[in-house]
């Protein structure tokens, strides 16, 4: 069964948990900054960055934020693209990462609405290392495949609640 979760867990006022979970690894790491042109000392020169303030090579941010929406991403169970443009509103670096580090997610569920084969679901989901240190936050709107192809994606009767603040 593939990874992921459906419309139906996104309950508006509480926090998922994903379940898996990925260490990175310093080759992909290199890697990442060298086809992304960074040519910081911080990211790609360990005897430089051995001299800096945290004593060895820090992971991009942009491979930690992959990473975590990779691993907070809703299922898609083989169906098509989205009925539309969702997004992320803000990504914020928190701790560095480390090669070796091995992160988690967990979203805290803001808002969902039902929408033909699921809905869209307004989420806070927290990137955590090993040490539970939050090491990036991304605020999104994604759209979550229903369990069932019903167009209000509430097949076990959950109340979808909106918390979302009316002041757009």
């Amino acid at each position: 069964m593939q990874p992921g979760w459906w419309f139906e867990d996104a309950v508006a006022g509480q926090e998922m948990a994903h379940p898996l979970a990925r260490t990175i690894g310093v080759d992909e790491h290199v890697w990442l900054a060298w086809i992304s042109a960074n040519a910081s000392d911080v990211h790609g020169n360990a005897d430089r960055a051995a001299s800096g303030a945290f004593g060895r090579p820090v992971v991009l941010g942009a491979l930690t934020a992959a990473v975590v929406i990779g691993l907070a991403a809703p299922t898609d169970h083989g169906r098509p693209a989205a009925p539309g443009i969702a997004g992320w509103h803000s990504i914020r670096l928190g701790q560095p990462v480390f090669a070796g580090d091995t992160l988690r997610a967990v979203s805290a569920i803001h808002a969902s609405r039902p929408a033909e084969g699921g809905g869209w679901v307004d989420r806070t989901i927290r990137g955590l290392s090993q040490r539970n240190a939050v090491v990036v936050t991304i605020e999104e709107r994604c759209f979550a495949a229903a369990r069932t192809d019903t167009p209000t994606g509430d097949r076990f009767g959950q109340r979808i609640v909106d918390t979302t603040p009316r002041s757009r």
